[in-house]
């Protein structure tokens, strides 16, 4: 076993509180944290934000999503991720 107060590059902490200033920290966002809103969902999926609203709220959401403060928000990538994973193949008729 490894020891644990030694981390490999991918355990470091990026951010941490008031280290940044707010420039710093929207470069940092900007780069490594693509977050959506439930509007921007809405309008990347052409559907209304009451939809995904209700697929939260009935657990039936497809896409994993974060609550802070009040505020929901989805990660880009794992979007992607969740898009290509239901693709289905068309088949000619």
């Amino acid at each position: 076993m490894s020891n644990p107060k030694e981390r490999g590059p991918y355990m470091k902490t990026k951010i941490r509180s008031n280290q940044l200033s707010d420039q710093e920290l929207q470069e940092f966002m900007n780069k490594n944290c693509k977050l959506l809103s439930s509007k921007q969902l809405a309008e990347l999926l052409h559907v209304t934000e009451g939809a995904i609203r209700k697929q939260r709220s009935k657990a039936r959401s497809l896409f994993p999503y974060a609550k802070l403060g009040g505020r929901v928000f989805y990660p880009a990538d794992l979007i992607v991720e969740t898009l290509h994973k239901n693709l289905t193949q068309s088949q000619a008729r």
